[in-house]
C-alpha cells in the first residue's frame, strides 16, 4: 500500500502538467475571419463581442478546444480563447476609457506565410490592455513555445467618446423668468449617430446682454450612458432679454447657440 501511494503521489504533478497542456492549430492553420459585435461600446463595462474563424490546411475547422490568443490596446480581454466549431468568441469589455480598441488574434502553428510577431509588450501580461499593433506584439510563454510561426488578424472597437461629432443643446423650459432657471441638455453624438459616453463638456454664456450663471460655473461635465450632460441657467436679471449659450466638447466640437428669453415678471 505504501509503494502504491508513493507512485500515486508522483503521479499527480504529471497529471497536473498533463491539464496544463494546450492544443495549438496544426501547422497550415489560418484565421479566416474575426469580426466584432457591437462596434461601438459605451465607456464603462459595456461588451463587444469578438469572433475568430479558424481553419486547418485542408479548410476545415480546427479541432475543438484549438486555442487562440487575444490582445488589446484597450479595454480588457481574456488572454486565450477556444474554439467550437472552428470559432473561438472572447468578450471585449470596456474600462472606463475612450478611444478605439485594436483587438489582435494571434493562432501558433500558422502557414509558412504568416508573420512571427517579434518585440515583446512592454508591460502587462497576456490579456492585459497591450499598446501597439499586431506587429508589435511577441506570443512567448508556454502556450506557444512549440510553434515556429503564427498567424494574426485584427479588429478594431469604437468605445465610448472615441470621436465626439456634434452636439445639439436645448432647453426646459426653453425661456425663463427672473428669479427662475432652465435645464440645460447637450446630447453628444459620434459621426455614427451613437451616443457619446463620458464626453467632457463645457457649458458657456456666449452673450453677457442680460446676466445670468450656471451652476457649473464653467467647470466640466461629463456625459452619461445615453451620451447627455447637463447644466442649471439661472437668472436675477432685472430686465428682459436673451441669454445665448453653448456647448463645447473637449476635442472642439460646439453646439448649436442655445437662446434663452428672459421675461420679467409683475407682482
Amino acid at each position: 500500500m505504501t509503494y502504491r501511494k508513493a507512485g500515486f503521489l508522483l503521479l499527480i504533478p504529471l497529471l497536473a502538467m498533463c491539464s496544463q497542456a494546450i492544443l495549438t492549430p496544426s501547422p497550415g492553420s489560418n484565421i479566416v475571419f474575426m469580426g466584432a459585435n457591437p462596434t461601438f461600446i459605451a465607456a464603462n463595462g459595456d461588451v463587444s463581442i469578438i469572433s475568430v474563424l479558424v481553419i486547418d490546411g485542408t479548410g476545415n475547422p480546427v479541432p475543438d478546444g484549438s486555442v487562440v490568443q487575444f490582445f488589446t490596446n484597450l479595454g480588457r480581454i481574456p488572454e486565450q480563447g477556444k474554439t467550437n466549431d472552428g470559432v473561438a468568441r472572447v468578450n471585449l469589455v470596456s474600462d472606463g476609457r475612450n478611444g478605439t480598441a485594436t483587438v489582435t488574434a494571434i493562432i501558433g502553428g500558422g502557414s509558412s506565410g504568416g508573420g512571427t510577431p517579434s518585440p515583446s509588450p512592454s508591460s502587462g501580461s497576456i490579456g492585459s490592455p497591450v499598446a501597439g499593433s499586431a506587429s508589435a506584439l511577441s506570443v512567448t510563454g508556454p502556450s506557444v513555445a512549440a510553434a515556429t510561426t503564427a498567424t494574426t488578424e485584427t479588429v478594431t472597437v469604437t468605445i465610448g467618446s472615441a470621436v465626439p461629432d456634434h452636439v445639439v443643446l436645448t432647453a426646459n423650459p426653453p425661456r425663463i423668468t427672473t428669479g427662475g432657471s432652465t435645464l440645460l441638455l447637450a446630447q453628444v453624438f459620434d459621426a455614427s449617430g451613437n451616443p457619446a459616453v463620458n464626453v467632457p463638456v463645457i457649458f458657456q454664456i456666449t452673450s453677457t446682454a442680460v446676466q445670468g450663471r450656471l451652476d457649473s460655473g464653467g467647470r466640466t461635465v461629463f456625459t452619461d450612458n445615453d451620451g447627455r450632460a447637463t447644466d442649471i441657467l439661472r437668472t436675477n436679471s432685472t430686465v428682459a432679454g436673451d441669454i445665448i449659450v453653448t456647448a463645447t466638447t473637449a476635442n472642439g466640437k460646439t453646439s448649436n447657440s442655445l437662446t434663452v428669453p428672459v421675461f420679467i415678471t409683475t407682482p
